[in-house]
């Protein structure tokens, strides 16, 4: 993933959770998992497999799942990102214009995989991961999480995320109203 996404995430992981259970949990790691994640920089690119291993550390040190901790973090660190003059935008804009820049923003995110959009009928929209056999979940928890979000900050009620697996790749239904 790109540094920048994970020295976000690396960010708000260390205002959600008590930075001594952070410490704790860095120590457990092996070393050159815990230097990659700590001398992380906004160029470049960190390895998923070192997020995972240190969001597992961290979870199982407050006692949480990884998956939990990862949902609530990187919806922080979305929300926070959005604050900005973005969330002026997001409530001007169309369906369309919020979930067609989930490829731009995915391409940024992951040197993997290549997102597409299509809107079958008001309301909803099909996201296709295509390019990336069997992806890790982490990618496709973080994107689930970021389409989700956008959608919710635009104003968009009631929505609904499916992320299926396919060939290839991953399907991401989204639902709003």
């Amino acid at each position: 993933m790109s540094g920048a996404l994970a020295c976000s995430l690396r960010d708000t992981v260390c205002e959600l959770v008590e930075r001594d259970a952070v410490e704790q949990a860095l120590s457990q790691l092996p070393s050159e998992v815990r230097t990659t994640y700590e001398f992380a920089t906004t160029i470049g690119w960190v390895p998923i497999e070192t997020m995972e291993a240190v969001f597992a550390a961290i979870a199982s040190e407050v006692g949480r799942s990884v998956e939990e901790l990862h949902e609530s973090v990187a919806r922080q660190s979305i929300e926070r990102t959005m604050r900005t003059v973005w969330r002026l935008l997001l409530r001007v804009s169309s369906d369309q214009a919020l979930v067609s820049r989930a490829p731009v923003l995915f391409a940024k995110a992951y040197n993997r995989g290549r997102l597409e959009a299509h809107f079958p009928r008001p309301g909803a929209a099909e996201i296709h991961l295509s390019e990336w056999p069997d992806p890790p979940a982490w990618p496709l928890r973080a994107t689930r999480i970021g389409i989700e979000t956008v959608l919710r900050l635009g104003g968009r009620g009631s929505v609904q995320m499916r992320v299926t697996r396919v060939d290839g790749g991953a399907l991401f239904n989204a639902r709003w109203s």
